[in-house]
């Protein structure tokens, strides 16, 4: 019996360490103003979305493509809406690659855009890729962002940003900060608000 027990025991610990390999850590984190929030403690509704769609450009006879991948972080459990608290980083590409087959391009991303006359697409050729940290509410406003999309790779995103935004309902302006590693890309219309967002 006692030899039973020492095979059975080191056979145990190997399927213990098994497990605890398998298991994939949290695929984020985020610090305000340099504080480092609990993610999955402070927020109840933690989802992804990346859309595509075809919009005309600063002239009638060229049409572009815009991506958009949206972190959303809401308070409340439930439909994801934009009136309910949340805190969210918005990255907009106004020039996406049609032949990436990407949901969102990597490279750089910026805010204040770096053109301050095109609103959407260059002209001058600048680039339009932006970054906005916001948390939605009355005069909320983003204030400052640069932002990187570092792989993409079967709908996993990683990467990473720093932004400043103003906090409408403390009155003042946060810096954000956040870290993504294999985050899932969702692309379900049913579970977001975000659908078309920022127009066409």
């Amino acid at each position: 019996m006692f030899k039973k027990l020492l095979v059975l025991i080191p056979l145990l610990f190997v399927l213990g360490c098994e497990d605890n390999i398998s298991e994939e850590p949290f695929p984020m984190r985020l610090w305000l103003d340099g504080v480092e929030v609990d993610v999955e403690s402070n927020y109840k509704s933690i989802t992804t979305y990346a859309e595509e769609v075809e919009y005309q450009g600063y002239d009638s006879s060229k049409t572009f493509i815009k991506k958009i991948f949206i972190i959303h972080f809401q308070k409340e459990a439930g439909r994801v809406e934009l009136d309910k608290e949340h805190y969210a980083v918005v990255f907009t590409d106004w020039e996406g690659d049609t032949s990436s087959g990407l949901p969102i391009d990597e490279g750089h991303y910026l805010w204040p855009s770096v053109c301050p006359v095109c609103p959407r697409a260059c002209m001058h050729g600048a680039p339009s890729k932006w970054v906005r940290m916001e948390i939605i509410g009355e005069f909320d406003y983003s204030v400052s962002g640069e932002a990187f999309i570092d792989e993409i790779s079967d709908d996993r995103i990683t990467g990473s940003g720093v932004g400043t935004f103003y906090n409408p309902y403390a009155e003042v302006e946060m810096h954000g900060q956040i870290e993504f590693e294999n985050l899932k890309i969702s692309t379900d219309i049913e579970n977001t608000p975000y659908h078309n967002y920022g127009g066409r």
